[in-house]
């Protein structure tokens, strides 16, 4: 290797005038800087820029990250609820409904297969309501599956039917 880099030097370089050399070192004096600082150092510090604005949205992703695994370590270890079949929901609504005052306005209850049931309530104060479906929600289990609410003429009323299910089915 070091004879051919010999022979390469006194083909290339040594048959060139004195004045010549000095024109190619003075050349390559300014150019190999420039040629550093365009290729190498203003590429790098332009990276270091945009790495300091990034990082710390990426640290804040990596949070949010670790907060979704921790939640689902939480979910994974939670028991499961049982299930109760269609007509112990309505039981179940049926015995919540006397408990609370709101027996009376409970117009229908009808076990929908397999662990859900259908209610409609023809007037009750809308705070009532969502007193009673919070009970059902905590003490029963029991998840609103649709509802469409009606606005009725008293003040604070409301007409609702609902369907109300109990377990993992969608």
């Amino acid at each position: 290797m070091n004879a051919y880099l010999k022979t390469l030097r006194q083909q290339h370089w040594d048959t060139r005038a004195l004045q010549e050399r000095r024109a190619i070192l003075l050349g390559l004096s300014i150019a190999l800087p420039l040629l550093c600082y365009f290729l190498l150092w203003q590429p790098a510090h332009v990276a270091v820029g945009k790495l300091h604005t990034r990082l710390p949205q990426l640290r804040m992703q990596s949070e949010q990250i670790r907060q979704a695994v921790k939640q689902v370590e939480e979910l994974r270890h939670r028991p499961r609820l049982a299930v109760m079949d269609a007509q112990a929901v309505k039981t179940a609504i049926e015995e919540s409904a006397t408990r609370h005052p709101l027996f009376t306005e409970l117009a229908t209850v009808t076990a929908q297969e397999p662990n859900g049931a259908r209610i409609t309530l023809t007037a009750v104060s809308f705070e009532k309501w969502l007193i009673w479906l919070r009970e059902l929600q905590t003490s029963q289990h029991l998840r609103v599956d649709s509802i469409a609410i009606t606005q009725l003429a008293d003040p604070g009323m409301v007409a609702i039917r609902a369907t109300l299910t109990n377990g993992d089915t969608p």
